[in-house]
């Protein structure tokens, strides 16, 4: 685990970006304006062009918008009404240039209402992006937020465009504005959003901010790949203990992430290297069930380390009950709770934890109340777990593993 895998480390550069709009373009409205409003010499060859619209035959129309366009002397009413046609039309036809031109009249312009403005800045956007001008689509995009615009594909599109203009602090700055609107609504910030966060943060070089925006993801949208990649975060952590490292394989054991060869001898090892055999055993055996172990050149070294985890136990189990018979103090019991754990007898480990922490004294208290609460969580009572990993305070490897069991335990 100390080295992650190669599938799951680099989840966040695999996003696929925007090379168009997440969201279905607005429509610019081409409206047939009242004779009363436009003098016939506009009239004419406007409706003549939103005729042509409606029969498909898109050159067309942008030739009588031009014709319009081209009456001398046109008013601001006139220009806005002719330019929402062009608009419309150049949109159909895909000519990008004209339909930014276009747009950027009628949001601009005063004679056209702030309603309107809305839907004609979403298909600005959308033109913007397919002409591959960022930097004018993240400038519509902003506007479009400032004029109170509510669809939130906008707001993904700018983050994803100011991602792939390599604009990293802005898209924390979005994403975390993004994420304060949110929390007031009382909703969950969206996982695309959150992913781009972790990507930028990872581009800033931001261990921290990417670690954090990973435990969110964890929280929100729990998926196997996030938790291996949270995980294996935390087992890079500089002066990681072996027990805590045991600990962080159950954790990926318990999450599903238990896959590769290495993880199965590593648990292991370093459960017996804990004094706990029983559960290097359990582990061996899983493994050779699920048809990881037992195979190939290593196939030799895995049957001898099953052999020797089982004598192991079966030494170590002589023993127990005068251990368990003699426990007066914390030390012991946890000793004897801990071989509970290594079986998987949860009732029987949650009370000697019970009593070790009871008694007081012990070095490893935070350790005791994290099993005591992963006992508890077996056992189906998720309250009480979440009651003793709040209990775990200080060191913050105990305090991040009782953050994620008390993701688990919700």
């Amino acid at each position: 685990m100390k080295k992650q895998r190669a599938h799951t480390a680099h989840w966040a550069n695999q996003l696929i970006l925007l090379t168009g709009l997440l969201f279905c373009m607005a429509s610019v409205h081409a409206q047939a304006p009242a004779p009363a409003t436009l003098r016939a010499e506009v009239h004419k060859p406007l409706t003549a062009a939103q005729e042509a619209m409606k029969s498909n035959q898109i050159d067309q129309a942008l030739s009588f918008t031009r014709e319009a366009l081209a009456v001398s002397q046109l008013t601001p009413v006139e220009r806005a009404f002719v330019m929402r046609t062009q608009a419309a039309a150049a949109v159909r036809a895909k000519n990008w240039d004209l339909a930014i031109e276009s747009l950027e009249f009628l949001v601009t312009s005063p004679d056209v209402p702030q309603t309107d403005k809305r839907s004609m800045l979403e298909s600005l956007m959308n033109a913007c992006l397919q002409k591959k001008d960022n930097t004018r689509a993240v400038k519509w995009g902003r506007q479009y937020l400032q004029d109170g615009g509510t669809n939130p594909g906008i707001r993904l599109a700018m983050i994803q465009t100011l991602s792939v203009m390599g604009e990293h602090k802005q898209v924390l700055q979005e994403v975390q504005e993004k994420m304060r609107l949110d929390a007031a609504a009382g909703q969950k910030t969206p996982e695309q959003e959150l992913r781009l966060m972790a990507i930028s943060y990872r581009q800033l070089k931001d261990d921290a901010g990417y670690m954090s925006t990973l435990k969110r993801l964890v929280n929100d949208y729990p998926t196997k790949a996030y938790w291996v990649e949270v995980i294996g975060r935390m087992s890079q952590q500089p002066g990681l203990n072996p027990r805590q490292e045991l600990n962080l394989y159950r954790l990926l054991e318990q999450t599903g992430n238990m896959e590769e060869v290495d993880e199965y001898i590593e648990m292991a090892n370093l459960a017996i290297k804990a004094g706990l055999p029983a559960e290097a055993l359990r582990v061996l055996s899983k493994g050779f069930d699920q048809g990881v172990l037992g195979k190939g050149a290593d196939a030799a070294v895995h049957n001898k380390l099953r052999a020797d985890a089982q004598k192991k136990t079966q030494e170590d189990a002589k023993g127990f009950a005068p251990l368990e018979k003699s426990a007066k103090d914390a030390v012991t019991w946890a000793a004897v709770a801990d071989v509970y754990f290594s079986q998987q007898n949860w009732t029987a480990a949650h009370a000697a934890y019970a009593k070790a922490l009871e008694l007081g004294g012990s070095k490893r208290e935070n350790e005791l109340r994290l099993h005591a609460a992963i006992s508890l969580f077996q056992l189906g009572q998720k309250d009480g777990a979440r009651q003793q990993l709040a209990n775990i305070k200080g060191d913050l490897v105990w305090t991040d593993m009782a953050a994620l069991w008390g993701i688990l335990a919700r």
